[in-house]
């Protein structure tokens, strides 16, 4: 369990800090390891960690597009500095908003971590 987790508070200050190929490239090493079973996780914890992994690649890789989106519609080269700025802005919007939802998704996986233990036999009794 501990190094999903630790991958993904890894993932979110990458993200927070605009690193979008490094956590890239880390959302797809937990890919890889959660298909090779590494650690075996509960298949809760799988899903979870799944679900934030493939959140982190999908909205890093949409930044990316709209990146490029905005590249290809240039229209001259005076265009430059508004494409540069509203990357800027874009950017950090965008690295905000995937830190604070991979931040909202620990925070729940953690609640239902803390309900499967405290549920367990030895409360019960």
């Amino acid at each position: 369990m501990w190094p999903y987790i630790i991958l993904a508070l890894i993932l979110v200050k990458t993200s927070l800090l605009g690193l979008g190929g490094l956590s890239i490239v880390l959302a797809l090493l937990g890919l890889l390891l959660l298909r090779l079973g590494l650690g075996k996780p509960e298949p809760w914890l799988r899903r979870r960690a799944a679900k934030i992994l493939k959140l982190a690649l999908g909205l890093h890789l949409l930044a990316y597009a709209m990146l490029l989106i905005k590249l290809f519609t240039l229209e001259s080269w005076e265009d430059v500095p508004i494409l540069i700025a509203s990357h800027l802005v874009l950017h950090h919007m965008m690295a905000a908003f995937i830190g604070a939802t991979l931040i909202f998704m620990l925070i729940r996986s953690y609640f239902i971590y803390k309900d499967q233990v405290g549920s367990g036999p030895a409360e019960n009794a």
